[in-house]
């Protein structure tokens, strides 16, 4: 190489550097995390409420805005990892039947006042306090109490060993998120939610929109990014599809077939897709006739045509299915009733009696899919069904007090479904909705939830479930794909494993 080569490629290599130099800082900002701004989430369905007693159960919708502002002792994962947040360690005893949480010192409610053992314990005593008349109850009856060892250190007590015990704390529905015992006792809660979360809670407008605003005093504040966060209440899916569209919100929950294929084809959008458990359904209460019947029930399970649903109504974006535990037990067909419309008419025929029942819908584009389908299909075999559409605090009210025939319902994903399983089906339970009691289901369930070993307790599920298709209990919608598009600008938004949107550490690329 000459010296006029290496002059030329010594100015080259400067040239290279000092660009380097110059855009390197800008580049790198770009990618770290941005303080500020407002993120506008927009959401299906109004909130029922956010008291774990007057709230019932929180839906989809609850749940996303709730995350927001309350936690729960520890987190999980989609793999089942545990990690700390208001606890910092726990310990179960050597017989399993208690655990033992060390608090985060110094992390303080909304409200100023300081989380201690007496709040983790008041939540989940008031819970299972059947007075009350929780929703949550059932889900947690093997905690016999929880109590304050001192003011950093709650203990559970176990009726005996419960394998989904972790799962159930780290949940982010009614039960895990810790609340102001403060703000309980008030009789706040249900409105004005208090919690130690990343956001405070500053307004519900019914059916418009919740707003939360930073929480300066976070004990993890270094992590929190947004200046507010805006759940708009949404409920027509293509408003929501040309609202993320024009800008006017960042991230929109989706389970329409219509906006889903829109969105994982449109590149000015990203889209989060995770596949999970879980599964939409329709309960059928059998406290009265004709649903009382089991040739009744067997003629709608077999009437209805769970595929025709998906390529219809879901547009193939859900998965059909049998059970709702998805990829994570591998149950077979357990006895599922298939579409087979003689069969049905043959079952009416041995009914002997006219069939006419009602359904309880949402007021919504999906709502009215999940009544207007089934009519068609119970129509070709001579079942008269009527649509009664609602809107979701009603729906919610009316199927948790039995006042209904059929309904729309879900077996939310989770990393273990029993409690949701066992709260469904047995007898004694106070969330067993359908009102189907046998003394086989229940000696199942019971064995289900006591039994220490993970590989009999799927077996139980699995039989279970058995039961209740042979039951013909419930008519299923499709499992467990969920579903969020996002502007480009929002950032860290993690996996929406359960199809919960997380929005605690996103921020804005402005």
């Amino acid at each position: 190489m000459n010296r006029n080569s290496s002059r030329v490629r010594a100015r080259l290599l400067a040239l290279i550097l000092a660009t380097v130099l110059a855009t390197g800082p800008t580049y790198l900002a770009a990618q770290a995390p941005k303080k500020g701004g407002t993120l506008t989430v927009a959401l299906e369905t109004e909130v029922v409420g956010f008291d774990a007693v007057k709230g019932g159960v929180l839906g989809i919708s609850g749940e996303i805005a709730l995350r927001a502002v309350q936690e729960s002792l520890i987190t999980a994962n989609q793999e089942g990892e545990f990690t700390p947040q208001l606890a910092t360690e726990w310990k179960a005893s050597a017989d399993g039947k208690s655990w033992t949480f060390k608090l985060r010192p110094g992390v303080k409610f909304h409200d100023a006042n300081e989380l201690t053992a007496e709040d983790v314990a008041h939540h989940y005593n008031r819970i299972l306090d059947p007075v009350n008349k929780s929703a949550s109850r059932t889900f947690i009856t093997p905690i016999k109490g929880a109590k304050a060892i001192d003011k950093h250190t709650v203990e559970f007590e176990l009726e005996h060993a419960w394998l989904p015990f972790l799962p159930v704390i780290a949940s982010t529905g009614m039960i895990g998120p810790i609340p102001s015992k403060a703000n309980v006792t008030a009789d706040k809660q249900q409105r004005h939610p208090v919690g130690t979360g990343p956001y405070v809670f500053q307004s519900w407008q019914s059916g418009d929109r919740i707003v939360v605003k930073r929480n300066p005093d976070y004990w993890n504040k270094d992590h929190v990014y947004l200046d507010e966060v805006v759940f708009r209440i949404l409920p027509d899916t293509q408003t929501r599809y040309a609202s993320l569209l024009s800008g006017q919100v960042d991230i929109i929950w989706t389970d329409r077939g219509a906006t889903i294929h829109q969105g994982l084809k449109e590149k000015s959008i990203v889209s989060h897709v995770a596949e999970g458990a879980g599964m939409e359904f329709t309960l059928l209460n059998t406290r009265n006739e004709p649903l009382k019947d089991q040739r009744v029930r067997a003629a709608l399970a077999h009437a209805y045509n769970q595929d025709a649903i998906i390529n219809v109504s879901w547009e193939k974006t859900r998965p059909a299915v049998t059970h709702p535990f998805g990829p994570m037990i591998n149950c077979g067909e357990v006895k599922y009733r298939k579409y087979d419309p003689n069969k049905a008419k043959q079952l009416l025929a041995e009914y002997g009696k006219p069939v006419k029942t009602n359904i309880i819908v949402t007021a919504t584009p999906r709502g009215r899919e999940a009544g207007e389908i089934p009519q068609q299909m119970f129509k070709a075999v001579g079942i008269e069904l009527e649509i009664q559409p609602v809107d979701q605090v009603t729906l919610v009210q009316r199927v948790l007090s039995r006042n209904y025939s059929m309904s729309g319902w879900r077996v939310a994903d989770g990393l273990d479904l029993s409690p949701q399983i066992y709260a469904l089906v047995h007898s004694k339970s106070s969330y067993n909705l359908g009102g189907y009691s046998s003394p086989e289901l229940d000696a199942m369930a019971d064995e289900m939830r006591t039994t220490n070993d993970r590989k009999r307790q799927h077996e139980l599920l699995c039989k279970i479930m058995e039961v209740v298709n042979e039951q013909a209990l419930f008519l299923y919608r499709g499992g467990g794909r969920h579903y969020a598009f996002a502007r480009p600008r929002v950032k860290n938004l993690p996996h929406i494993w359960r199809g919960f949107i997380d929005v605690t550490s996103v921020w804005l690329e402005q």
